[in-house]
């Protein structure tokens, strides 16, 4: 015997969804395609390192870095790392960014901070290496971490240091005085567009170039040249 439903008022809402769901078009057997979307994924492995390596402390010394990172000294080809690392500057984790040949590495600051920007971290240390042996900063390396300075600001990170490691030695940015040099650097490039932006806004409202040279700072010749 075939029992057929028919709703009714008095039907429950149960059979109700059966009775409709009886009646939907299956689709699983038309030629469409399911359509898909990449997904990252993060995964971590461990390095080994050696027994007295200050992985749970602080890296406010750049010679601890030194001591995690000096088997880059014996690397062939420039190699670059990002440490990221908490509120106490303790390590979270490291990726090795790039590797590029004996006296040069090209890296874009995006690529610097793929992976900490998906741990959070509180901010970065940057570390690569001079096959030559000798870890003085070149003008670029000084041009690639003013670059940075300014990227890791506007995203809220703070970039502790810039660790260049040599033979049996190192350079630290902010040992040096390096890296506060270049943030007030940065400071006044960064002060001198805005005044820049205030003069040409300024001059086009009609102001006269003293007014203008009151509240921009900026010289005479620098905003008639606007």
């Amino acid at each position: 015997m075939v029992v057929k439903y028919r709703p009714e008022k008095f039907v429950g809402p149960v059979t109700n969804q059966v009775i409709k769901k009886g009646k939907q078009k299956d689709v699983s057997k038309t030629d469409k395609q399911p359509t898909y979307i990449r997904e990252i994924e993060l995964r971590y492995k461990k390095r080994r390192v050696k027994s007295d390596a200050p992985v749970d402390e602080p890296l406010t010394d750049p010679l601890k870095v030194y001591e995690l990172f000096s088997d880059l000294q014996n690397e062939a080809k420039e190699k670059l790392i990002t440490i990221s690392v908490d509120t106490k500057v303790k390590p979270l984790c490291f990726e090795v960014i790039a590797i590029g040949a004996i006296n040069s590495v090209y890296v874009r600051p995006i690529e610097v901070l793929r992976a900490a920007i998906p741990l959070n971290p509180h901010g970065i240390i940057v570390v690569h290496n001079h096959p030559t042996g000798d870890p003085t900063p070149s003008d670029e390396d000084e041009r690639f971490t003013s670059n940075l300075l300014i990227n890791t600001k506007s995203l809220g990170l703070e970039f502790y240091d810039h660790i260049i490691i040599g033979h049996n030695r190192y350079f630290s940015f902010t040992e040096a005085g390096v890296m506060q040099r270049l943030k007030e650097e940065g400071l006044r490039e960064r002060e001198k567009k805005k005044a820049i932006e205030m003069a040409k806004a300024m001059k086009g409202d009609g102001e006269s170039i003293d007014k203008i040279e009151k509240y921009t700072q900026l010289s005479r010749k620098e905003i008639e040249k606007l």
